[in-house]
């Protein structure tokens, strides 16, 4: 990714090329070939593709939040109901949240950022926690 705002847009781009999908299915089917990237995308594409397909779960879902830990399914709870995603390659992961982090100004060890998205005519806020190797992306009651 040449820049926060070039990543911030592909974001958006990705949710929106997605969002008739089903996220979880596409995730699994993902990880069934291994995680296997595309010939035209690059790392930080397919991370932001992760993010994307997980981020519209938990929209689809109702969710409020989305746990991450590296090695570990994702966790997406809604109250009263919750279920595990694929968890992507290490590699993976970790170049996602670091561009997570970038575009929500966090730094250092424990830190919380928020990060706005438009989605179509829409726009969400999440609220990013980080506290060592976990993630916890927090969305609006819906």
């Amino acid at each position: 990714m040449k820049d926060a705002t070039s990543a911030h847009q592909s974001l958006q781009n990705l949710i929106s090329c997605y969002i008739e999908t089903n996220p979880a299915e596409s995730l699994k089917s993902w990880a069934d070939r291994n995680w296997k990237v595309e010939s035209h995308e690059d790392v930080d594409e397919a991370s932001l593709k992760y993010f994307a397909l997980v981020i519209l779960d938990a929209i689809e879902s109702r969710a409020n939040k989305i746990v991450l830990e590296k090695g570990c399914p994702v966790l997406v709870a809604a109250k009263g109901a919750e279920h595990m995603l694929p968890a992507a390659p290490e590699s993976m992961l970790a170049r996602g949240l670091e561009i997570l982090r970038d575009l929500s100004g966090m730094e250092g060890a424990t830190a919380k950022g928020i990060l706005s998205l438009g989605i179509r005519n829409d726009s969400i806020e999440l609220t990013i926690e980080k506290s060592e190797a976990l993630h916890v992306i927090r969305l609006p009651d819906f």
